[in-house]
């Protein structure tokens, strides 16, 4: 395997990227709300910005589960939060263009949508969305399965994951992102080399994608930050 610390070779003329994961108390997009949101914006010359919200909510009709997966109580019940004004204009502002990445994409989507419906703005970014695991699919499958989420994705391409930051939307868009720059490595050696594809990857037996709240990323975990991650959290 290369070495995952090495950077990754992009193209100039690369669309915006928007690597993004969002944590809700529940699946429902009529009741439930966002309790974090977090994305890294990435430039077509490779720069990148990476920002994480705790939007306003309540826990009206939140699912006790959703909460106890990624112990909310415990991590970001206290946390100051951010007007839906206020961080809805800066995710406009970076995605304006920009393809939203994400693994179920469409969840992260809708939120962020009704995000922008409630403080009157529209947005802007593509319209396409790009699902991290139908991407790997090829590279990973020796025919068409149910995409695999976050912990399976980074287990089966080999991309270091920590469950204990699992669930948090900081940590999981990250992580989503690392899956993505490891196909594109993965391709990219494939097509130097001319191999055939690699032998399938099972799903990792630790896999928990029969859970709906879990693969969806239903509510939120801790996000340890550090100034290398240039995080800017309000």
């Amino acid at each position: 395997m290369s070495d995952m610390t090495a950077p990754v070779v992009r193209d100039a003329s690369a669309p915006r990227l928007v690597f993004v994961d969002t944590e809700a108390t529940g699946l429902d997009h009529r009741v439930h709300q966002l309790t974090e949101v977090a994305w890294i914006l990435r430039e077509p010359d490779g720069r990148e910005v990476t920002r994480r919200f705790v939007p306003e909510h309540t826990l009206d009709g939140a699912e006790a589960k959703a909460l106890a997966i990624t112990r909310y109580h415990e991590l970001l019940a206290d946390e100051p939060r951010t007007p839906d004004a206020e961080w809805v204009d800066v995710l406009l502002a970076d995605a304006d263009g920009a393809v939203l990445v994400g693994v179920v994409p469409d969840f992260d989507a809708r939120h962020l949508l009704q995000a922008c419906q409630r403080v009157g703005r529209t947005p802007t970014w593509d319209h396409h969305l790009l699902d991290v695991g139908t991407l790997a699919m090829p590279v990973l499958a020796a025919a068409p399965e149910v995409p695999r989420g976050v912990a399976s994705l980074c287990v089966s391409l080999g991309v270091p994951h920590d469950p204990g930051r699992a669930h948090g939307a900081l940590y999981d868009a990250q992580q989503t992102m690392r899956c993505f720059d490891r196909v594109w490595e993965l391709l990219a050696g494939l097509r130097v080399s001319g191999a055939p594809l690699p032998d399938p990857v099972p799903r990792p037996p630790s896999s928990r994608e029969g859970s709906s709240v879990e693969e969806s990323s239903a509510s939120a975990s801790a996000v340890e930050e550090s100034p290398a991650e240039q995080v800017e959290s309000r």
